[in-house]
């Protein structure tokens, strides 16, 4: 009966767990070059800290990963408040970023952390949508 056992598990040591490891593989790596990369936030940047009632720069640069020019459309907001920091249409040329400034008006507002939340719309047959979304996290102070 030991020996039944030994021999069952080694089968299935050798062929069964090899096979799901190759197909499952293989399925990872059509699926990644299957993904199509598009426009994406390359970085986003801000201070760590601001003083309430001062304007702040929030800093993205969009890239485009494509070898043709796409046009997008790029928002960026604060989650605590559901204030809208900038909005606007974007024409990038093939592989081509571009540095976006947007003023935060932080007049107003309270001190405590506030999460800014950037977003590039997809374009038309992107999958990899993953890199289309930032967040950072200010700190306003008095």
């Amino acid at each position: 009966m030991k020996f039944y056992m030994r021999s069952w598990r080694t089968i299935l040591f050798l062929f069964v767990v090899p096979l799901f490891i190759e197909n499952g593989l293989s399925y990872s790596l059509a699926q990644a070059e299957s993904d199509v990369h598009g426009v994406a936030i390359v970085s986003m940047d801000a201070p760590l800290n601001a003083s309430i009632g001062k304007k702040v720069n929030i800093e993205i640069v969009v890239g485009n990963e494509q070898k043709t020019k796409v046009a997008t459309i790029l928002t960026v907001t604060c989650h605590e408040t559901g204030q809208q920091i900038g909005r606007e249409a974007i024409n990038l040329e093939a592989s081509a970023s571009r540095k976006i400034v947007y003023s935060w008006n932080t007049e107003g507002l309270k001190e405590g952390n506030y999460r800014i939340h950037a977003v590039v719309e997809k374009i038309p047959g992107e999958t990899d949508v993953d890199d289309n979304v930032k967040h950072l996290e200010v700190v306003l102070v008095r």
